[in-house]
């Protein structure tokens, strides 16, 4: 078996010094902050600092990791476990999740990222090595709530009860030589217990699909996919069983980088498993070229089997940033709403939300099949930095109609 990139890094660093013991760093980063200070003060900044500050050092302590410096809205630990750098980054995003709930003036929606290498320990108290920059770009791309773990310190981890890892596929980090294989650390139960939250929005005109989309549809929805799956999943282009709510035509298993134009795919990598519910999901996190100069920091596309399944999962993204249907716009003036969106009159497209997240412009929209041969049941979510909905505005004008439609 040949070597993995990530491994062949972590064993040239084992080789090149000796007596540098390997380290896991973690290092974690408030999304938004410099939104949150620019809205509210430098009193207010600073509150949320020392909270998130005594947070990270606490939960670190409490298995094993030292904190080794705060430069307001980041942190970085050191562990000599990788276990324990992993599950003290997952308690660590309960702790966020639950404070942000109880104090939600302070919202501290938190990146994380975790790499393990050797590291030479300077003078000063910190650390110099690859593993840190390895841990700092994956804590960059890292969405608030996410823990980003490199491929090489999952395997140095192992198998850890009530914890389980989603591999992300490998990615280009900038002033990382080889692309890096990496997962995300999620709680176990997150695979079984998936939004319990109920939401009514308005139908599109062709489907119905009315009220009460809440735990029953996200079952029936994961339960279509599971069978989907098992099923008689092939690689694309392969015949597969027909479904009763997979359409009848082979087509409709095209895989989801096919329903990307060129441009933009080639920035896009399959996750070898999928968003729940989901038949296949990509993950774009590099700058391309597409029909625009601009393209957003991070995007992804999900492939869903059945419209019912991609609106369960949109009503579930809907609920969790607490949107009424049909409210507020999307455009370059006016960002933060929800509402159907056409391909043109008489032509419905789907759905469309759009949100700040801290310092992000966040959109997200379904595009489905609605009985056209050439369309498919997707959802997509693009994420840009520095509260850009200007230039998101102007690229999702131009990309959502494309993307959902084999190409």
């Amino acid at each position: 078996m040949s070597e993995k990139p990530e491994a062949r890094r972590l064993i040239r660093s084992l080789g090149t010094t000796p007596h540098a013991p390997v380290r896991t760093f973690l290092i974690a980063d408030i999304r938004g902050y410099t939104r949150f200070t620019e809205q509210f003060g430098d009193e207010a900044s600073a509150r949320l600092s020392a909270k998130f500050s005594d947070l990270v050092c606490e939960g670190s302590e409490l298995r094993g990791g030292t904190l080794i410096e705060v430069r307001g809205d980041e942190a970085l630990v050191v562990f000599d476990s990788a276990r324990q750098a992993i599950r003290a980054a997952v308690d660590l995003q309960n702790q966020f999740v639950e404070e942000t709930r109880n104090d939600p003036d302070f919202p501290l929606r938190v990146g994380i990222g975790i790499d393990s290498g050797e590291a030479i320990a300077l003078e000063n108290g910190t650390f110099r090595g690859a593993a840190l920059n390895v841990a700092a770009r994956l804590c960059a791309i890292a969405h608030g709530e996410e823990v980003l773990v490199s491929d090489g310190t999952s395997h140095l981890a192992g198998r850890l009860p009530g914890v389980r890892y989603v591999d992300r596929g490998r990615v280009h980090l900038k002033g990382i030589e080889d692309r890096v294989h990496y997962v995300s650390a999620v709680p176990e139960e997150e695979r079984k217990s998936p939004s319990r939250t109920r939401l009514s929005l308005p139908a599109p005109k062709r489907l119905g699909w009315g009220v009460g989309l809440g735990v029953a549809l996200i079952a029936a929805a994961t339960a279509t996919a599971v069978v989907y799956l098992t099923g008689g999943n092939k690689p694309d282009g392969a015949p597969a069983a027909t479904g009763t709510e997979l359409g009848t035509t082979n087509a409709s298993r095209a895989g989801v980088i096919s329903l990307m134009p060129a441009g933009l795919a080639r920035s896009c990598v399959k996750q070898p498993v999928a968003n729940i519910a989901a038949v296949e999901t990509a993950v774009c996190v590099e700058r391309a070229r597409g029909g625009t100069n601009f393209t957003p920091d991070r995007w992804e596309v999900s492939i869903y089997p059945s419209g019912r399944a991609v609106r369960t999962a949109y009503a579930a993204e809907v609920a969790r940033h607490n949107f009424a249907a049909d409210q507020g716009k999307c455009n370059r003036l006016t960002w933060g709403g929800e509402g159907a969106w056409s391909h043109g009159p008489g032509k419905p497209g789907g759905r469309r939300l759009c949100y700040f997240d801290g310092n992000d412009a966040v959109i997200v929209w379904t595009h489905e099949r609605l009985g056209q041969p050439t369309h498919r049941d997707v959802l997509a979510i693009a994420r840009e930095g520095g509260s850009d909905h200007a230039n998101l505005t102007s690229w999702w004008g131009y990309a959502h109609h494309l993307i959902g439609k084999v190409q």
